[in-house]
């Protein structure tokens, strides 16, 4: 009789929609609600949140850029990353937005047996926007960034295809939101700040993100700093030109 070495059965456990009443990170979902999230849920979602807040956003935001001389290429992508932190940074603080349960409720016929779909659309509500390292970059889809106030790493799938491709070591900014085993995505097209400026913001940004992060919330850490690496973008990138 032959010896046979013991198999090893593992078990892959896997979010469903009869039962998930809280989106775990860490845990698979199936290809067809993969599907769903980022075909259409994703899709309406954010353009629901665009069209209902953007207006009353658009004349600060827009005077925040002016301030900040961004070369012209680089406004529109600012402009809609920080349209996220301040629609998230007004959820968080219940600023009169409570965007999730507002979208559900008008879609309720599609939504009421769909809880999975639910409890990640809740998770929106807890992303915030951060700096993040590029660590590195395995092809024109899949990178690995480091939160460079907790320095935790992530592995990032860049979905949209028109989006502009991160270099190792670049420094880049946007919210990420979670897809599943252990994988996230950017709301939008992440910001990037140049290159040449890299060295210069990771060391500001470091240590004025740990100085604020202290005294302030994330969301207000996060603007303050943004407002000074920018400032150093702009004296790096004029200085080089």
């Amino acid at each position: 009789m032959l010896n046979k070495e013991p198999t090893e059965k593992v078990v892959t456990f896997e979010q469903t929609e009869s039962t998930t009443k809280t989106f775990r990170h860490d845990l698979p979902i199936s290809d067809q609600a993969k599907e769903i999230m980022l075909s259409k849920v994703f899709i309406e979602f954010s353009a629901w949140v665009f069209h209902h807040h953007f207006a009353q956003a658009k004349e600060l935001l827009e005077e925040f850029i002016q301030e900040h001389h961004l070369q012209e290429e680089k406004q529109q992508g600012l402009l809609h990353n920080m349209f996220w932190w301040r629609t998230l940074y007004m959820v968080a603080n219940r600023m009169d937005i409570v965007f999730v349960d507002e979208f559900i409720a008008q879609n309720l016929s599609y939504y009421k047996d769909k809880p999975l779909v639910i409890s990640w659309l809740k998770e929106w509500e807890k992303a915030t926007s951060k700096f993040y390292y590029v660590g590195h970059v395995y092809n024109d889809r899949n990178i690995v960034v480091v939160d460079m106030l907790t320095e935790e790493t992530h592995d990032v799938v860049i979905f949209d295809p028109a989006a502009t491709l991160p270099k190792n070591g670049e420094i880049v900014m946007g919210t990420l939101l979670p897809i599943g085993d252990g994988l996230y995505f950017p709301i939008i097209d992440f910001y990037h700040f140049d290159y040449q400026a890299r060295e210069h913001i990771v060391r500001q940004v470091k240590y004025h993100l740990n100085q604020h992060s202290k005294h302030s919330s994330i969301q207000e850490t996060f603007i303050h700093v943004l407002s000074q690496a920018l400032q150093i973008e702009h004296l790096v990138v004029n200085d080089v030109e």
